[in-house]
């Protein structure tokens, strides 16, 4: 039986689930939701034996109008909130685009709704899933090298096409920290017990607040990583490492390797990043499972709670000077 699915926002990064369900016999497009009429033209492209009759601008209609199971959620994070309680509420499962909200409160009371209806609810959190990501979370994970003591993940680029979190406060945080630090929490295999942060902004930052973070991140272990990110920097920077017991484990992009190195050695051990289905494969998989089997995969609404309780810390450490534990908020 496949599971009937309504997509709400098929421009942009909506049009990879439409994409996908052309060769799966599990998942059926069922009705599409968007606003913007280009964009339902080139969803229907995708998608051809969908009718006009089973096209929407508002979810409400959908849900009314055509028999689905589950409604896919990829529109700007500040709708989110009202787009999964009006599926959920309609009794369909939701898959939602990061970040599942912008509020841990508002989170928090999307789940309670969904636990009440009896219907489950992942989030688009797929970074984890990427080459370099997966390849260090594997290793570090089976303590391949020994324990994890250390670690850095720096992001730097320039990125001027702000989307819908120009205007946001910690605009970074929402827009690609809610990644990287869902990352940090697989590749460590811990949550962070404490965190310290603060929100850049330079002058010449088409974003108008924070656009950039440094920080460190205190985990359960002990272990200690930092953190340096930004939208508005003109040279490109991308690292992710980790400082085990026997070695020091690093990601290498250009060449798609994962560089290890060991004590005294002149050049590094090189890995190849492990290969398999791609993360947006692996997230349907994995929500298509919780809905058939009840298993919540790493990426389900409840364990994602805890990566927005990470990012909310971020915001509050940076507005207060504080060091804050994300556990407590």
């Amino acid at each position: 039986m496949k599971l009937r699915c309504i997509h709400v926002g098929v421009g942009g990064r909506g049009a990879w689930p439409i994409k996908l369900f052309a060769n799966r016999q599990d998942l059926e497009s069922v009705a599409f939701v968007d606003v913007k009429a280009e964009n339902i033209t080139a969803a229907r492209a995708l998608n051809p034996a969908l009718p006009e009759s089973r096209c929407f601008t508002r979810l409400e209609d959908a849900l009314e109008k055509v028999e689905a199971d589950a409604v896919i959620i990829i529109t700007p994070p500040q709708i989110h909130t009202q787009q999964c309680l009006a599926a959920i509420r309609a009794g369909k499962h939701v898959l939602v685009e990061k970040p599942f909200t912008l509020t841990l409160a508002e989170a928090r009371q999307v789940m309670a709704e969904a636990d009440k209806r009896g219907v489950k609810l992942c989030v688009g959190q797929q970074a984890l899933y990427n080459g370099g990501n997966a390849t260090i979370a594997r290793l570090v994970s089976q303590r391949t090298y020994g324990r994890a003591g250390t670690g850095l993940m720096v992001k730097y680029g320039w990125r001027p096409k702000v989307h819908h979190s120009g205007t946001m406060k910690h605009s970074y945080v929402w827009e690609r920290a809610v990644h990287d630090l869902d990352t940090l929490r697989a590749v460590f295999g811990e949550e962070v017990k404490r965190v310290s942060a603060i929100s850049f902004n330079p002058p010449w930052s088409p974003y108008a607040h924070g656009s950039g973070n440094h920080a460190w991140l205190e985990f359960e272990s002990g272990a200690v990583c930092g953190y340096s990110c930004s939208f508005a920097t003109y040279g490109p920077g991308w690292d992710l490492r980790v400082d085990c017991e026997q070695a020091s484990v690093i990601e290498a992009n250009k060449d798609k390797q994962v560089h290890i190195w060991k004590p005294g050695v002149k050049e590094p051990e090189k890995i190849a990043w492990d290969t398999g289905p791609n993360a947006e494969t692996l997230i349907l998989d994995g929500w298509m499972k919780y809905i058939k089997e009840g298993v919540e995969p790493r990426f389900g609404g409840h364990e994602n709670l805890k990566t927005l309780a990470l990012c909310e810390a971020f915001g509050v450490s940076s507005d207060t000077g504080r060091i804050v534990e994300p556990a407590k908020l």
